[in-house]
């Protein structure tokens, strides 16, 4: 069984970035473990009152694991960290819960935010990039987070891959340039499962024109950043050599 390991910042962000590529890759029999750092508690709840962020953190955590069935994830980790205040966690403890993360769920791909922060360029996303990636390094030394080692074992995947899109036209969105692609995956059949992923975040039906717009589309794109090389310049799967 391949196995393929998601870090992200927030409830929905597993849909509107890899959402198509999840579901594809669980149909086939991939196992999909998936790290959210915050419940998003500080965003804004569409039409469903909540009384404080206490509340909105909890349904937003209850949709993630609505969202995360319908593509197929196995495993949620959700440390709950403050939603916007990500780069002001300790770097070493938010880089030793995600190498945790990797060494029990030994993937073989791992897939995180780039640099840029997605189209929207949010701190909070570009803040896991740095602590993602260099977990991804670190997961596989016996020496970095030597005390996890009484449950774990070491373990290095053998990708890791950043969330990318195509380079907007003109003045279309997003405006946001990101790493060059490096492998497209062609997500037609699985549209409507990432869909009703995004339907399961009720929450945030305020952003589904956005998401109808941006990310509603027949291809997902990845940047490959470390690890083995692929086989082609321009691949069709984050597995393809491995």
């Amino acid at each position: 069984m391949s196995r393929l390991a998601c870090v992200f910042t927030h409830p929905d962000d597993e849909t509107f970035s890899t959402g198509g590529t999840v579901a594809k890759a669980a149909a086939a029999g991939t196992r999909i473990d998936l790290f959210c750092a915050t419940d998003g508690d500080a965003g804004k709840s569409s039409g469903i009152p909540v009384s404080s962020q206490a509340e909105l953190a909890s349904v937003r955590r209850s949709e993630l694991a609505a969202a995360a069935r319908i593509l197929g994830i196995a495993s949620l980790t959700t440390p709950g960290h403050a939603d916007g205040m990500l780069r002001d966690v300790d770097a070493d403890r938010l880089v030793g819960e995600i190498v945790l993360f990797l060494r029990q769920h030994a993937p073989d791909v791992m897939v995180t935010f780039g640099p840029e922060g997605a189209p929207n360029a949010h701190r909070d996303h570009r803040a896991i990039s740095r602590a993602a990636t260099a977990a991804f390094f670190l997961s596989g030394l016996a020496t970095a987070y030597p005390e996890q080692l009484v449950e774990v074992r070491p373990h290095a995947a053998a990708r890791l891959y950043y969330v990318a899109w195509e380079r907007p036209a003109g003045d279309a969105e997003p405006r946001i340039q990101s790493v060059p692609p490096t492998t497209c995956v062609d997500v037609r059949s699985h549209l409507e499962t990432k869909r009703r992923a995004f339907l399961a975040h009720a929450s945030q039906r305020q952003h589904q024109q956005r998401f109808e717009e941006l990310a509603f589309k027949d291809a997902e794109y990845y940047a490959l950043a470390a690890g083995q090389p692929q086989p082609r310049s321009v691949t069709e799967d984050l597995f393809e050599g491995l």
